[in-house]
């Protein structure tokens, strides 16, 4: 129990945070890589040492204009049932209303609203982050990496590190007789590919869903219905629709990539 206290909060929850969207720049787009990004989140336990955490699906882009050094938008969506901490048992935990409440609040977002370069690579961003459906204004420094033309076509990569008080978005389980810290240390690194596509699972442009399955959505309502689901969908489909309204709708589609798995072994998620 005290080892899932640990992880629930530093959850990369703010991590993703860090990452999100910016406001419209005319620089060039980068959909962001999951396989090869990253926010992880540790927080103190008990007071002596220090646990991480992860979240493995992130999505979003980056958008960045090499002529313009203040240039630099971030637009990032974690799925909250992605957590990893290697336990199910504390996964669990972390996804329940003591921590993230993943049945009501799927998704971690972030949303840059402005930027200013602060030195060579260096940025400041500030944005709004959303966890648990609290959006508090935070400031995060972001190491630009670089970009670089590789297999795939041009690709781009940026880092930041920063801390966050769990509590200011009403996560206070463990806080009180300093069980788990209240401060969580939070890194996101993000890897992204231009032109916009997402390696996880190309989208369809009207709906938001990937391809495969808004072909199955045949009253075009942008949802999935259960009868339209994949079977592997429906047998946690109660689950999966998050505000219980009968259908999937795009964030809760891209929760349940983050519990079923993605690539080739799950193509139509």
């Amino acid at each position: 129990m005290n080892r899932l206290i640990k992880l629930s909060f530093g959850a990369g929850a703010f991590a993703l945070a860090l990452l999100m969207t910016a406001p419209d720049a005319a620089g060039e787009t980068f959909a962001i890589d999951a396989v090869h990004s990253t926010a992880i989140f540790g927080v103190r336990h008990q007071g002596a040492g220090r646990f991480y955490g992860r979240f493995n699906d992130l999505s979003g882009t980056i958008k960045h204009s090499e002529g313009d050094d203040s240039d630099l938008a971030i637009e990032l969506t974690i799925a909250v049932a992605s957590i990893d901490t290697g336990s199910g048992k504390l996964d669990g935990h972390l996804k329940s209303p003591d921590f993230f409440n993943e049945r009501e609040f799927a998704t971690i977002t972030f949303k840059s609203k402005s930027t200013k370069k602060t030195g060579k690579d260096m940025y400041e961003v500030k944005g709004d982050l959303t966890i648990l459906g609290v959006t508090k204004k935070i400031t995060a420094p972001v190491e630009w990496l670089g970009t670089a033309d590789g297999r795939r076509g041009k690709k781009c990569g940026l880092e930041t590190q920063l801390t966050l008080t769990r509590s200011d978005f009403g996560m206070s389980y463990g806080v009180e007789g300093g069980m788990l810290g209240d401060k969580v240390k939070i890194t996101v690194a993000l890897e992204a590919g231009a032109g916009g596509r997402d390696r996880g699972a190309k989208r369809d442009a009207g709906t938001g869903l990937p391809k495969r399955l808004a072909q199955r959505d045949k009253n075009g309502d942008g949802k999935i219905q259960k009868s339209e689901a994949p079977e592997r969908m429906k047998q946690a489909f109660d689950e999966l629709d998050a505000n219980k309204d009968g259908a999937l709708d795009a964030e809760e589609v891209r929760a349940a990539r983050g519990r079923f798995g993605r690539g080739s072994r799950n193509r139509e998620l």
